[in-house]
């Protein structure tokens, strides 16, 4: 008797399309239609009634569940002894245990290792920890002995740095048939032009970008001398004091967060508190009071 076959995933996505054609009113298979279809495929009746019983999947299932067994049973023990700083990638780790690396790829498609991204946290002393619980507990107000709500925060207004660049390495454009695409030229990309934002955000306040306009005092064969070109602006506290001040604080009152209130004034408001704490040192107190 010679070897038994096996059927691939296409011969076995053909033996359901046969038998599917065979159907009887969409619900029985005719008498012999699975002796007729094994004769055709040229494999045993059983064979073809393991390959169409999961229906939903016709694909092979001996991936997996074949071959000798694994050698090493005492691989995650091994693991654990190797050093953390030696286990981020499989070729040092297989250099550490003396393991192909093929070998541990397999344990690791056998779900022995276990994949974790380490991001670095904030080093906190017990002072910093009490500062923080601290924070929080101001913005837990009491109503009562027994209940206490939480600030809903809609007098906030958060302002942060954002750094972004001037155009992307790789950029997507959506085109019409037979449109000419755009041609993107830079000397190197490696220094592609990064501008700092300032961002003020409740829903969204608005984003003002650290950026000047200066005359080119050379001419070059891109433009002529004088040509005006926009150029980043280091970030000094005169340039974040001048931004907030003729940007930030009067977006602010055109939207009409500050109704009732004196801008930034030294009172118990929390947008005061909020923008006291980011600008401390960098409004005269006339600024601070007046807006």
């Amino acid at each position: 008797m010679g070897a038994k076959r096996n059927l691939t995933n296409d011969d076995r996505a053909a033996v359901l399309q046969q038998l599917l054609a065979r159907l009887l009113d969409h619900k029985h298979l005719p008498r012999g239609a699975f002796v007729d279809v094994a004769a055709h495929f040229g494999v045993d009746r059983s064979t073809l009634s393991n390959a169409t019983r999961p229906c939903n999947s016709v694909a092979s299932r001996k991936k997996g569940h074949c071959g000798r067994n694994l050698k090493h049973n005492d691989v995650a023990a091994r693991l654990q002894q190797v050093p953390k700083a030696r286990r981020t990638t499989f070729r040092s780790i297989a250099a550490a245990m003396d393991m192909p690396r093929s070998t541990l790829h397999e344990y690791d498609r056998r779900g022995i290792f276990v994949k974790y991204t380490s991001h670095i946290k904030p080093q906190l002393s017990d002072a910093n920890k009490a500062v923080r619980v601290k924070w929080s507990m101001d913005f837990v107000h009491s109503v009562s002995t027994t209940d206490f709500v939480f600030d809903s925060m809609m007098d906030y207004v958060h302002v942060d740095e954002k750094w972004f660049f001037a155009t992307r390495v790789n950029k997507t454009y959506y085109l019409a048939p037979n449109e000419e695409p755009p041609h993107r030229t830079c000397k190197s990309k490696r220094f592609i032009t990064k501008v700092m934002f300032l961002s003020a955000f409740d829903g969204k306040i608005g984003t003002w970008h650290f950026t000047e306009q200066v005359p080119a005092i050379r001419a070059s064969r891109n433009r002529p001398a004088g040509t005006l070109e926009t150029k980043p602006v280091s970030v000094t506290r005169d340039v974040y004091r001048a931004m907030l001040i003729d940007h930030v604080i009067p977006a602010i009152k055109a939207v009409g967060l500050w109704a009732n209130r004196g801008v930034l004034s030294s009172s118990k408001t929390m947008p005061g508190r909020m923008f006291l704490h980011l600008t401390a040192g960098l409004l005269t107190p006339a600024q601070v009071t007046d807006g």
